[in-house]
């Protein structure tokens, strides 16, 4: 486990290396200059209707694109026995919509409790708050298919960096 958890600090700490863009950086398009997002990291509070039980956890967004952002991120779960955890790797849409609030993606999932393991993927939809500084509120349904489908409503801040 402590390699497991040595080769993903090492990828996530080169891809926000790799990924963060100058304060002044911006993409023209139709002729307009577009300000990308920041990178951010923020903690993350949620409820498993499968295990039925509240997790916590944290994540950091990464910002491939001006709609597309990478969000690894990582879940667990407090009073339950076996220390269960989730290690997600997620990507993030933003549509074309008049405010930009709404948001779906979908990704990997590794779950990890009572010396078992298993893989699996996420599917998820959800609002996040554009207009709120130094911070940005997310709310955010999930479906996690691995040998158990659950389902998971999550809130969080994210700051950026």
């Amino acid at each position: 486990m402590t390699r497991l958890t040595l080769r993903i600090g090492v990828v996530v700490a080169g891809l926000a290396v790799v990924g963060t863009t100058a304060r002044a950086q911006r993409r023209v398009r139709g002729g307009r200059a577009v300000l990308v997002d920041r990178p951010a990291v923020g903690p993350r509070v949620g409820y498993d209707f499968d295990v039925d039980h509240v997790f916590v956890g944290g994540q950091l967004n990464l910002p491939v694109g001006r709609r597309w952002t990478l969000v690894p991120s990582a879940e667990f779960y407090p009073g339950v026995n076996g220390s269960p955890l989730r290690l997600n790797a997620d990507l993030k849409f933003h549509p074309p919509t008049v405010y930009g609030f709404f948001y779906l993606g979908g990704g990997f999932a590794y779950l990890h409790g009572s010396g078992a393991s298993d893989a699996g993927a996420n599917l998820f939809a959800g609002w996040e708050g554009r207009r709120a500084r130094p911070f940005k509120p997310f709310l955010e349904g999930k479906f996690v298919f691995a040998d158990r489908t659950s389902f998971n409503v999550e809130a969080g801040l994210n700051f950026p960096l």
